[in-house]
């Protein structure tokens, strides 16, 4: 078998298997056994992280926001305290 008739049929048998996955009923089955399954597995190893940044992202935002509450109730004492003392 020469380099010329294994390009030629590598190339048939590519063909081929393009043809078969194009049918309707070989594309379901590709994405109920391959495509389905493999989601599935990374989205169940990676829920873990998703919930832990979710509720990061919670305490960070509550943080934030007593922190904003904090600096703003006492911003009027600070400038009155201030004033008071300069005279």
């Amino acid at each position: 078998m020469n380099s010329v008739s294994k390009k030629e049929w590598i190339h048939t048998w590519i063909q081929k298997l393009i043809q078969s996955v194009q049918t309707d009923e070989n594309k379901k089955m590709i994405h109920v056994f391959l495509i389905d399954p493999i989601l599935n597995h990374i989205l169940e190893r990676l829920f873990p992280y998703v919930l832990i940044l979710c509720v990061l992202f919670v305490i960070l935002t509550i943080m934030i926001s007593v922190t904003l509450l904090i600096v703003f109730t006492r911003i009027p004492t600070v400038f009155s305290s201030a004033s008071s003392n300069t005279i």
